[in-house]
């Protein structure tokens, strides 16, 4: 009867979660394309198809790449140099712990939430990059429409599953040479697990880009009066306001040392609150991405 009763349970699971799919390609399909149309590609030379300019032959230079006519008009030697083309592989890493299902507003999205809409639109958006797009854990990337919808069904399937990921886990998933991670989660887990996580990525990621997901109630502690907080176990706070200003003190100081996490290995960093646009924050990682050449 029991085994009946899991199986049920994880069935009403699996049907909630291909109803919510729908829902979150949606919307990260509105956001991805406001950003793309906003923004312009960025132009970088490598071994794509499309021509960007002409420049000096150089030894290194294969002689089939040598643009003839154009060497004609002049004493130089010139070769076509192409555009840019992302052969990178990039995997995407979504924390799927209890605190991630926090909201303070019934308008607000929980970090979950908005870690999965950041996820699947960054991974829309490396699509029209033409980048190779998967996720952690699954050593298959792709590009293609129904890859995207595979990451989508992913990212919620690790949001249901029993096991709470609070920080990725490079022991049991070794990244392929040459791949990139982008991390999103609340990283509120001890800064000497999360150390430790970021020192296993660093020895086999090619780079990283580290999003923390905070809901403003973290950041402000914004409540009045006596109120019990539950995580791990439950605490009660008689007067929030007589400990705001030394909880601000030690949530900053917990964000400022992940900051710091991430300015040792040379990663980039975002701070996403839960009542900031989306948007936004996507606009500022993919400046930030052209800007240290990710993509």
């Amino acid at each position: 009867m029991k085994i009946l009763q899991g199986i049920l349970k994880l069935r009403d699971e699996a049907q909630s979660n291909i109803c919510d799919l729908p829902a979150l390609m949606i919307e990260a399909e509105k956001i991805s394309g406001a950003i793309e149309h906003g923004l312009h590609s960025q132009r970088k030379s490598g071994a794509g198809e499309k021509f960007w300019q002409f420049r000096e032959y150089h030894q290194s230079d294969r002689p089939q790449d040598i643009d003839w006519r154009q060497s004609a008009k002049t004493d130089t030697i010139f070769t076509k140099q192409k555009e840019w083309q992302t052969t990178r592989r990039t995997y995407l890493w979504c924390a799927s712990c209890a605190s991630m299902g926090f909201s303070s507003g019934k308008n607000l999205y929980t970090k979950q939430e908005s870690a999965q809409i950041i996820s699947l639109c960054l991974a829309l958006l490396l699509r029209k990059s033409d980048e190779q797009v998967g996720i952690f854990g699954d050593i298959k990337t792709g590009k293609s429409e129904d890859r995207m919808q595979k990451i989508g069904a992913l990212l919620l399937a690790d949001n249901s599953s029993a096991k709470s990921v609070a920080l990725p886990n490079s022991l049991d998933f070794a990244l392929p040479s040459h791949s990139s991670l982008i991390a999103t989660g609340d990283f509120l887990s001890p800064i000497e697990e999360i150390k430790d996580s970021f020192s296993a990525i660093a020895s086999s990621a090619q780079n990283a880009l580290i999003i923390q997901v905070i809901d403003p109630a973290e950041m402000d502690l914004s409540y009045q009066g006596r109120v019990k907080f539950i995580g791990d176990g439950e605490i009660i706070i008689n007067n929030v306001k007589g400990v705001r200003a030394a909880y601000k003190k030690r949530i900053n100081a917990h964000i400022n040392q992940v900051k710091l996490l991430c300015e040792e290995n040379g990663w980039p960093y975002i701070l996403h609150r839960t009542d900031t646009d989306i948007s936004q924050t996507l606009k500022d990682i993919w400046i930030m991405m052209d800007a240290r050449g990710h993509r």
